[in-house]
């Protein structure tokens, strides 16, 4: 069964039930596989190291510019969803709290949301067009 086929089930269940656990479950899905992409990335950028200094300097050169200050906050978010929504499931699953899992979804949610606006404020400025010209 390839990717595509588990995400195309897991949108269609979604889309068929609405509910807290499936939207959950789906987005879980998707930020695991966009960590494993950028896990693939981020290892081809470090790995430009092993060639010298100068082919490192030009790769990190390429990721110095706003589009990637935003995809740095798609990351945070991808991150902290997936790690909240890990450690929700956990809490339920090991403390017989299956019952409560919507309020620990609106829990993880309201956490969430106030992590994303720090890492928006602290990302603001790279974000910003002159930023990396004075560097």
């Amino acid at each position: 069964m390839t990717f595509g086929k588990i995400l195309k089930i897991a949108y269609d269940d979604t889309i068929f039930n609405k509910n807290t656990g499936n939207f959950a479950y789906l987005f879980h899905r998707i930020t695991g596989i966009g960590l494993v992409v950028y896990l693939l990335m981020h290892t081809y950028v470090l790995s430009s190291a092993i060639s010298g200094k100068e082919s490192f300097t030009k790769r990190m050169g390429m990721v110095q510019n706003p589009l990637f200050a935003i995809l740095e906050v798609a990351l945070v978010a991808g991150v902290f969803f997936h790690m909240l929504n890990g450690v929700r499931v956990s809490i339920c699953d090991f403390f017989g709290l299956t019952r409560a899992h919507k309020l620990f979804f609106w829990i993880e949610l309201a956490l969430f949301v106030i992590i994303m606006v720090i890492a928006v404020v602290l990302q603001w400025p790279k974000m910003q067009p002159g930023y990396y010209s004075t560097m």
